[in-house]
């Protein structure tokens, strides 16, 4: 097995498409099994009320043609955890940019923000770092498209060269 990690790093120095594509496949699945993970972990955090202050879409970057213009979800709120207040901004683990004519996908995630009377919210926060905090918690859909796209490259490499 180490012959063969030591043969496709040789590979990738040399350019060759299958030491990149091994790579780039045990990147991606590093990376979304490490995300998975952490929106298993979330998905345990409690959560709490506090007080929401703004909840909308702004500007990402900038641009002279209006139908060009992206777009990403904004908040800002507070909340207290024994005794102590903090103030968040994060609304879910999935950070999504869209276009203008895709700002219906960042309306769909605000709507899942949970909120109550008087400008109430619904917060999930890290026990172990009260500051960390998000309005909305993972989906068992989001975490299984997460293990799926860590799994895609190294099936679509096997296929490649292995089939």
């Amino acid at each position: 097995m180490l012959e063969y990690i030591i043969n496709m790093w040789d590979l990738a120095v040399q350019g060759d498409r299958q030491g990149i594509w091994f790579w780039a496949s045990v990147y991606t699945f590093l990376i979304c099994s490490y995300s998975a993970l952490f929106q298993s972990l979330i998905r345990t955090w409690p959560s709490t009320k506090g007080q929401l202050m703004h909840l909308g879409l702004d500007k990402f970057g900038s641009t002279m043609n209006f139908s060009e213009q992206d777009y990403m979800p904004e908040a800002l709120y507070t909340y207290q955890i024994a005794g102590k207040t903090y103030q968040g901004k994060r609304i879910s683990p999935w950070i999504i940019v869209a276009s203008h004519n895709a700002q219906f996908v960042l309306k769909k995630q605000l709507a899942k923000v949970e909120t109550f009377a008087d400008n109430k919210v619904k917060i999930f926060y890290k026990p172990s770092n009260p500051a960390k905090s998000w309005l909305i918690l993972p989906s068992k859909f989001g975490i299984t498209m997460t293990i799926l796209i860590s799994l895609l490259p190294a099936l679509s490499y096997w296929l490649e060269f292995y089939s």
